[in-house]
C-alpha cells in the first residue's frame, strides 16, 4: 500500500508516542502528513475533536487515500504490519493483544488502537463518531467506543475488516469515557 496520499493522527493523550510507532510514522508518511493530537479531553471527546477540527477540514482541503488513527500505547515492531496495511476494506483495524480473548473472532470486530480509513467513512458518519454504548437508561457502559463507531460504519454501508498484527499495552483502567492512569 502506498502511505504518500495519506494522513496519520498519533493520539498522545495520556502519553508520548512509543518510540517504534514515531520511526515508522517518520518512515511512512515523509511528506508531513503526520500530526500529534494533544486535546485533553475525556478520551471519545477526544477521538471525536481530533475527527472534527482536523482530519475532516485536511481531507476537504486536499483528497487523501486513507486516514490513519494510532494511540500513544501501541507499539509497531511485529512483522504482521504489512498484513494491516494489506487489507482491503473501509475500515481496517490492526490486531493487538485485548483484555477480551473474543476481541478479534467476527471477521469485521474493529477496536481504535491503531486503525485506518477511507476519508469517506469519517465525512459520511454523522459526529459523535466514538461514545460509550450505555443501558436503555443512561446508566450503565454495555460496550466500548469501538463498537460504537463500528455500528454506525456498518448501518451507513461501509465494510469493516481487521489483519495484522501490533502491540498495545494500555497502562490505564477504563472507567466509563474516563481512564484512570495507574
Amino acid at each position: 500500500m502506498e502511505l504518500s496520499n495519506s494522513l496519520i493522527f498519533g493520539n498522545v493523550y495520556s502519553g508520548p508516542l512509543k518510540a517504534s510507532t514515531l520511526a515508522w510514522i517518520r518512515a511512512a508518511f515523509p511528506s508531513g502528513n503526520a500530526w500529534l493530537s494533544t486535546h485533553r479531553l475525556p478520551l471519545c471527546a477526544h477521538r471525536n475533536t481530533i475527527i472534527r477540527d482536523s482530519a475532516l477540514p485536511m481531507i476537504a482541503a486536499k483528497e487523501y487515500d486513507w486516514v490513519f488513527f494510532v494511540d500513544h500505547d501501541v507499539t509497531i515492531t511485529h512483522p504482521g504490519l504489512e498484513d494491516f496495511l494489506a487489507v482491503d476494506a473501509d475500515v481496517v483495524s490492526c490486531n493487538c493483544p485485548m483484555g477480551n480473548e473474543k476481541a478479534w473472532d467476527k471477521p469485521d470486530d474493529f477496536h481504535n488502537h491503531f486503525w485506518r480509513c477511507r476519508p469517506v467513512v469519517l465525512q459520511t458518519i454523522k459526529p459523535p463518531w466514538f461514545a460509550m454504548p450505555t443501558s436503555e437508561d443512561g446508566c450503565d457502559v454495555v460496550g466500548c467506543d469501538c463498537l460504537y463507531f463500528r455500528q454506525k460504519a456498518i448501518a451507513a454501508g461501509f465494510t469493516i475488516a481487521h489483519g495484522g498484527y501490533c502491540g498495545h499495552t494500555n497502562a490505564g483502567t477504563w472507567l466509563g469515557d474516563i481512564v484512570k492512569v495507574k
